[in-house]
């Protein structure tokens, strides 16, 4: 098949295109966009692109759907993408678009499901490639897989666990496309939505640590690892109970955790 890459993000456009190649397929085109926190991925992506393969900066959203159809594409593969397709840009190639997302959907639709999948201490994080639809995360799954996770994972550990993950799911995925499956409908029943946090949730009340960002020793840092103690403490939540050399150990609601690792950030 003719594929189009729709991504902003360089590893994701780096990792299709090899896959894709290995399967047989072709790589169309790519469809990047500015990522205004990130400036220098648009050119992280062209770097990554094969040679006589184009890598397209698309300046705003209505732009997608003709740039989709002038590559004559069977399909589009997308997975960090900013924009909300319309009609438009999903009825673009031939058989639809294609999207990957971190989450075993319909748990976690939504921008945030890395974050959400720790927040609820879900005991996997998951893989759906999807038919794109008009609304959130919510067409046919085409394939889905999972791994289990631990206490101790972090965003760090999710973002190495899913590349092996896609990979193995992708096959199928693109097969069932191939061979005109429309994919299994999506059921409204145990969804979720994973929203960006609220600002009250980016600040975690800890006397003497302020959170994520947070003010440590007159220092704004921010926690980069933490980890849940097995130990007994009658303090209230809050509180920093114990200082060594593994690092500080704070009180929550429900027992202590162990702050480990912390950067600088500079004030505004």
């Amino acid at each position: 098949m003719r594929v189009v890459i729709v991504s902003m993000a360089a590893g994701v456009v780096a990792n299709y295109v090899r896959l894709l190649g290995e399967l047989g397929h072709e790589t169309a085109g790519i469809l990047t966009m500015p990522n205004r926190r990130r400036p220098e991925t648009a050119a992280q992506v062209i770097a990554e692109a094969p040679e006589g393969v184009d890598v397209v900066v698309v300046g705003s959203a209505d732009r997608v759907a003709p740039l989709l159809r002038s590559y004559d594409a069977d399909v589009g593969l997308c997975g960090g993408w900013g924009w909300k397709l319309g009609p438009d840009a999903l009825s673009a190639t031939r058989l639809g678009i294609v999207n990957g997302h971190p989450s075993l959907l319909p748990r976690w639709r939504g921008p945030n499901p890395f974050g959400w999948t720790l927040r609820a201490g879900d005991p996997e994080v998951g893989f759906t490639f999807h038919f794109m639809d008009e609304g959130f995360d919510t067409g046919p799954i085409l394939a889905q897989g999972s791994a289990p996770l631990s206490e101790d994972d972090s965003i760090a550990t999710l973002m190495e666990r899913l590349p092996p993950l896609a990979n193995g799911l992708l096959p199928r995925a693109l097969a069932r496309v191939e061979a005109g499956d429309s994919g299994d409908a999506q059921s409204d029943e145990g969804a979720t939505y994973a929203p960006h946090y609220e600002d009250e949730y980016a600040e975690i009340d800890v006397s003497g640590i302020m959170g994520p960002l947070t003010t440590l020793d007159g220092e704004r840092v921010r926690i980069l690892e933490s980890r849940l103690v097995d130990a007994d403490s009658s303090a209230e939540p809050g509180q920093i109970v114990g200082r060594d050399a593994d690092g500080l150990l704070v009180q929550c609601g429900d027992g202590p955790l162990r702050v480990l690792r912390t950067e600088s950030v500079p004030r505004d």
